[in-house]
């Protein structure tokens, strides 16, 4: 029996993760996508190909429904660590979060993958990376060997991970970026495009450039 789903999020990442989960689907035939809960249109109104079925207040109503959910609003967001938060209050059970890898994705057998995980066509996986919950690894980027992806983390386009890399929860490795083999990118931590990472960035740090050199933090949302 197919699984019915719904994706929570807007545009950018809600709609990316729509179009990879039909692609797979090309595949697996697993899913009958349903449509989305956002705050951008109106319930019952088209928002691209799919209805939005409720708002973002309804996530948990509609996993009590039967329905698996993919959640993407903390995806690229400047409120990442709120959006977090908010959603771990809601207690939604791992199992009910879907996953979905394009079918041009090339992922090592040894690769551990977690619930409610995106990844994108032409991205690649080296041996045996684990990519945690709720990541979203975007086209054409690379995750080298033994690298660990922490859960709510954002890998862009075109990023390479090095081997050994530990990428911690909630943080962002922006486009067409390099993290060197060994080095540790801290929680909620955000690589700018383009950045050359050499050596570890700090919990809530904002490293940018090449070589990378921090030039801030991440305003703190627990406050």
């Amino acid at each position: 029996m197919k699984k019915r789903l719904v994706i929570a999020g807007g545009k950018g990442s809600g709609q990316i993760a729509a179009s990879v989960f039909e692609d797979a689907n090309e595949v697996s035939g697993e899913w009958i996508i349903e449509g989305y809960l956002n705050d951008i249109v109106k319930p019952g109104e088209l928002f691209g190909k799919y209805k939005v079925l409720g708002t973002s207040d309804e996530v948990a109503d509609f996993v009590e429904k039967g329905y698996y959910l993919h959640y993407a609003f903390h995806f690229n967001s400047k409120n990442k660590f709120e959006r977090v938060d908010k959603f771990q209050k809601l207690g939604i059970p791992l199992e009910a979060n879907a996953t979905a890898v394009h079918p041009a994705a090339f992922i090592n057998p040894e690769t551990k993958i977690g619930h409610g995980v995106v990844i994108c066509a032409h991205a690649v996986t080296s041996f045996a990376p684990t990519i945690g919950n709720f990541v979203h690894v975007y086209s054409s980027s690379l995750l080298g060997h033994d690298c660990e992806i922490g859960d709510y983390s954002t890998i862009a386009a075109h990023s390479v991970v090095g081997a050994r890399v530990a990428v911690s929860t909630g943080a962002h490795i922006g486009l067409n970026s390099s993290i060197r083999e060994d080095v540790t990118i801290g929680e909620y931590a955000i690589v700018g495009m383009g950045s050359v990472v050499l050596n570890d960035v700090e919990d809530f740090g904002i490293a940018v450039g090449n070589p990378a050199k921090q030039i801030g933090t991440v305003q703190k949302y627990m406050e």
